[in-house]
């Protein structure tokens, strides 16, 4: 649904660095901050502002009101002192205090804090999806101190210490969550979904003896020592003050935008909501998004809002806060509708067995070609396919939405330069002209096929999991991987196929055939860049990618070779597609191993999929070393956030320019 990563001085790697220092290695490392972080101009969201009648624009306010409200939120859950880092940055980078701040800190590292705070800003927290921290080498600990003291000076010591810690130490609380389902360094991880006291074996000991966890939970002990489920809703008496300010605030804003609601599915919808947030049943939200999917491509101002993805729970049982406020394009939306109306076709045609959908006569489950015009969550999409709970996937059906970029975003000079510099560096040259020039076609390809069709196909043996359990929630830590790659194995599957022509997604068959290939060089170009960026195989689509890579490499469809066409050597090597039918095939094998394992829950062959051809130590073999150096510095790998904007007397206002000092003094709004 949803960002340099070695800690460098003077070019030295983080290991060369702790050893000079006389530090053990750590178990994990942290990423450096990068060096030049993007700023997207949002003067384009004028143009799908304007495209609104009025009763759309207040329908939109109120969410995009109850969306902001929701950010304390996010803040919370991603880290314990997530709040008070964010209070620092925005009071030490205001009008009053950014001239006194640079002084402070010197021109080199205010750049790296200037940065720092931006991604921290994007991110809502100091963790990348790759379940890494960001942490700061130039600005020394002291320095941070002092602006902690500066700007929030009445906080805790002990929290304004680990504050100071979280930000400037490669050892403190590197990782977000635990990186296997034993949770081994849970106590040591930093985010705030459990409490910090806890252990991952205190946890397993709980759900060994029957405690059940849920979307809207956080967990942690009571006064006995018992684990315990604190539900986050307005009912909970002991509900943070954070989250109860955050809710209250949220439902105000949904209740006002009830009366703009655009059908009587879109009113139940927020009902449902509000209930959810007030009481904490989550039935409430499993009928909220069986409202949503209902309602189908009829509100032009569509939302989705509250606790839903688990990517950031290691056991995949508590949701992530995130919201998001999209407008619909009706052009577009017609690709996506006559694509979901093939789903029977392609169903047909998969490896799937036995367990194979039999879709009612007119199926064609909601695909909505959407701007993105609010997105608010620690994990940023191309797309997403939800609900989540497989039931209603099974009897009411799913919804899709797939990110349109704003109105010249994808023209974008910068853009274009940012994608040549990565495909350069990632792809053999013979490659790199039509990956670039195709780019468009083969994203959309994929992320129509991996959202409309590859989430919503195949079924599953009932009998082996409960009434309305989730089979990825069941699955565990690998549930996700299992199921973001079996969508990504549908795209690759079906990216060539004839059906895309008769649409007119394609023009013709060699057009289709032409960017399936593309489609399947860049996913290995793709795959080394966020590789560089991430320096880690943990998160959930990265694993699966991960475990592609392999079985082509050992089937022999991809090969390594020099980008240029030189010796071979750790820093131009790049992967070159030996056999296209055979890098298919493969994929369609694939497909087949990871719908049976998820139909029957075969957690076993799960496990052993993923620990022998996808383990977390592949980061440590001196190829994917050298991917990391290679990404160091790079622009690709810095990432860009948005310039701030907000709604105001009935338009869109924008803030500051497209730089990171032209928009410091507007973070937060």
């Amino acid at each position: 649904m949803l960002k340099n990563l070695t800690f460098s001085l003077i070019g030295l790697s983080m290991a060369t660095v702790l050893a000079s220092a006389g530090i053990a290695e750590s178990k994990y490392k942290p990423l450096s901050v990068p060096d030049n972080v993007r700023v997207l101009g949002s003067k384009p969201r004028e143009i799908v502002w304007a495209s609104l009648s009025e009763k759309e624009k207040n329908l939109a306010i109120h969410l995009l009101a109850a969306a902001r409200a929701g950010i304390p939120i996010i803040y919370y859950q991603n880290h314990r002192h997530g709040l008070l880092v964010k209070k620092m940055i925005e009071t030490s980078l205001n009008r009053r205090n950014f001239s006194k701040t640079k002084a402070l800190l010197g021109d080199k590292a205010f750049l790296e804090f200037l940065n720092y705070s931006a991604k921290f800003e994007d991110l809502m927290g100091p963790y990348s999806p790759s379940n890494r921290k960001f942490v700061l080498s130039k600005v020394t600990s002291g320095q941070v101190k002092i602006l902690f003291k500066r700007h929030v000076g009445k906080a805790r010591t002990q929290a304004v210490d680990e504050s100071v810690r979280l930000l400037t130490d490669p050892e403190y609380e590197v990782i977000s969550q635990p990186e296997s389902a034993d949770g081994t360094d849970l106590e040591n991880s930093g985010s705030n979904l459990y409490a910090h006291s806890l252990t991952g074996a205190e946890v397993t000991k709980a759900f060994d003896n029957g405690f059940k966890s849920n979307l809207n939970c956080r967990i942690s002990k009571d006064a006995s020592g018992n684990v315990v489920c604190q539900v986050q809703a307005l009912s909970n008496p002991y509900l943070s003050y954070v989250v109860r300010n955050a809710l209250i605030k949220i439902v105000g804003e949904l209740r006002l935008a009830l009366p703009f609601a655009s059908t009587e599915h879109q009113t139940n919808q927020l009902r449902f909501l509000i209930s959810f947030l007030e009481k904490g049943d989550v039935e409430d939200f499993r009928q909220m998004n069986v409202e949503w999917v209902k309602d189908a491509i009829h509100s032009k101002v569509d939302f989705m809002m509250g606790y839903v993805e688990v990517y950031q729970d290691y056991l995949n049982h508590i949701g992530a806060w995130e919201s998001y406020v999209q407008i619909v394009d009706p052009k577009t939306t017609e690709t996506s509708a006559s694509l979901a109306k093939n789903a029977q076709d392609f169903e047909d045609r998969m490896p799937y067995g036995e367990f194979k959908k039999k879709f009612p006569i007119d199926y064609s489950p909601p695909a909505l070609m959407v701007y993105y015009f609010q997105e608010i969550s620690a994990f940023h999409s191309g797309g997403y396919n939800l609900p989540n709970f497989d039931d209603i996937r099974r009897d009411v059906g799913a919804k899709n939405i797939i990110k349109l970029e704003l109105l010249g975003q994808d023209l974008d000079p910068t853009v274009l330069k940012v994608r040549r510099e990565k495909y350069e560096e990632f792809l053999p040259k013979s490659k790199v002209e039509g990956v670039i020039s195709d780019w468009t076609k083969q994203r959309q390809a994929l992320v129509l096929l991996h959202e409309i069709i590859g989430h919503g196909s195949g079924t599953y043996d009932v009998t082996k999991y409960g009434e309305k359990e989730d089979p990825i929630g069941a699955l565990g830590a690998l549930g996700s991987a299992l199921e973001e790659q079996r969508a990504d194995m549908t795209a690759l599957v079906f990216s060539g196929d004839a059906h895309l022509v008769k649409i007119g997604f394609y023009k013709d068959q060699d057009e289709a055939t032409r960017v399936r290939h593309e489609m399947y060089d860049a996913y290995l170009g793709d795959f080394l860049g966020i590789l560089s960026r991430d320096q880690s195989f943990s998160e959930p689509h990265m694993r699966g990618h991960w475990l592609l890579i392999n079985q082509l490499l050992d089937g022999g469809a991809i090969e390594w070779v020099s980008k240029d066409g030189g010796p071979l050597s750790l820093e131009n090597r790049v992967f070159l597609v030996k056999d296209y039918e055979k890098y298919f095939q493969i994929s369609l094998s694939l497909l087949a191993e990871l719908q049976r394992i998820k139909a029957v829950r075969d957690e076993a062959a799960l496990k052993n999929l993923f620990t022998n051809h996808a383990p977390l130590s592949g980061i440590d073999e001196s190829w994917a070393q050298a991917m990391i150096k290679r990404g160091m510095g790079r622009t690709f790998n810095s990432g860009a956030v948005e310039q701030p904007w907000e709604i105001s007397k009935n338009k869109v206002r924008v803030f500051g320019d497209v730089t990171l000092e032209g928009i410091a003094n507007y973070f937060g709004r």
